[in-house]
């Protein structure tokens, strides 16, 4: 890989006892491009033999700790120990990859960080770059060379800023009687503090973990199956800059001008609401009373079939994908700042959810 920026960047491989997953994951690391063995530390949570055997199979480095605590807690104690031990290892690294042991990595995951990675240096309205995009299925993610910026934290594939663990997240972690998952604790506004991240609009992870604690088979078929994931080496990214938060701004107000307003009087969630074309940017509005308003949105992500278990991938009440390889744009009104691309014609689209089963009973929290 030329003029690889994360070359001397830490890997750290968050496993634990699922040898058979360890061995698929390092196996799709080491054919990436430009990945670097030596920068590779596998962190297994316990003593487990067949983790520790695959690890040395692949002539890679691996450290074993003892378990702390339960659950969801002791999956992020893990996750602290194996920060702090990769800065500790590699005490002049600006940066980290975190990766799980249930994760293919693309092809040109490298390449993709060595080509973003100076934005997350340089623009401290940054919280991180990740390879995931959890809207990114593979009916709605269509271009490998583009890049988003999200309000949201994704993971699965991701890179961590030092001075950020060390300065802000390592001294506040969840101690480990909390029975918090990490990846939630770091979502929440104290700790991104109205940061974001950036994330290709095509995966460069995929999830193919069914064995898990927070995971099954019907979990994964639903959300994880149909993930886009780029195959593609190579993939020279576009207007890198126009990621840098005063730039973004005026991309997204570039798409807004020349998008087309669909028909509102139609339904959103008919494959008819968008023409047959290809290449087109189109705009929808959608009803969003304020920040927290998701009530529209999780209807319509519903019936788009992306995740719709909570919130994710939205700037400032934008959201974008792809439908029929078309740049499909979703602004909530009135809380998004873009609401005044609306014209006053058009009325914003709500969708109710469902009603409550006959006969539910409220049970108190």
């Amino acid at each position: 890989l030329k003029n690889n920026k994360v070359f001397d960047v830490p890997v750290a491989v968050i496993a634990g006892n699922r040898p058979n997953y360890l061995y698929r994951m390092l196996r799709s690391l080491l054919s990436a491009q430009g990945v670097n063995p030596q920068m590779i530390t596998v962190f297994i949570d316990g003593y487990y033999e067949e983790p520790m055997d695959v690890v040395e199979l692949f002539g890679l480095s691996g450290i074993q700790h003892t378990p702390i605590s339960i659950k969801n807690a002791r999956v992020s104690q893990h996750y602290k120990a194996s920060l702090t031990a990769t800065f500790n290892l590699f005490p002049d690294a600006k940066f980290a990859v975190v990766l799980e042991e249930d994760l293919d990595i693309s092809v040109d995951f490298f390449s993709f960080l060595s080509q973003s990675i100076h934005l997350l240096e340089e623009d401290d309205s940054l919280y991180c770059i990740s390879a995931w995009n959890d809207q990114g299925y593979e009916h709605t993610a269509e271009d490998p060379s583009l890049l988003y910026r999200v309000e949201t934290m994704p993971g699965l594939g991701w890179v961590l800023r030092k001075s950020l663990y060390k300065d802000e997240l390592e001294p506040k972690w969840p101690t480990p009687e909390k029975l918090w998952d990490w990846d939630m604790w770091m979502r929440m506004p104290e700790q991104r503090k109205g940061r974001e991240c950036i994330i290709p609009d095509i995966s460069r992870s995929y999830h193919f973990g069914i064995v898990g604690l927070n995971m099954n088979g019907y979990f994964h078929e639903a959300y994880f199956k149909k993930h886009k994931f780029n195959t593609v080496p190579n993939v020279q990214l576009k207007n890198v800059e126009s990621l840098r938060k005063d730039n973004y701004e005026t991309e997204i107000h570039r798409l807004l001008g020349e998008a087309e307003i669909l028909d509102h009087s139609k339904n959103p969630c008919e494959d008819s609401f968008v023409p047959d074309t290809e290449g087109r940017v189109y705009v929808m509005f959608i009803r969003m009373e304020q920040e927290a308003d998701f009530t529209t949105w999780t209807q319509l992500a519903k019936c788009l079939h992306i995740w719709d278990l909570d919130v994710r991938g939205n700037h400032k009440g934008l959201w974008r994908l792809f439908r029929k390889k078309n740049h499909f744009l979703v602004v909530g009104v009135p809380a998004s700042p873009y609401s005044s691309k609306k014209p006053s014609s058009v009325t914003p689209i709500y969708m109710e959810p469902p009603a409550k089963e006959e006969g539910a009973v409220a049970v108190p929290a």
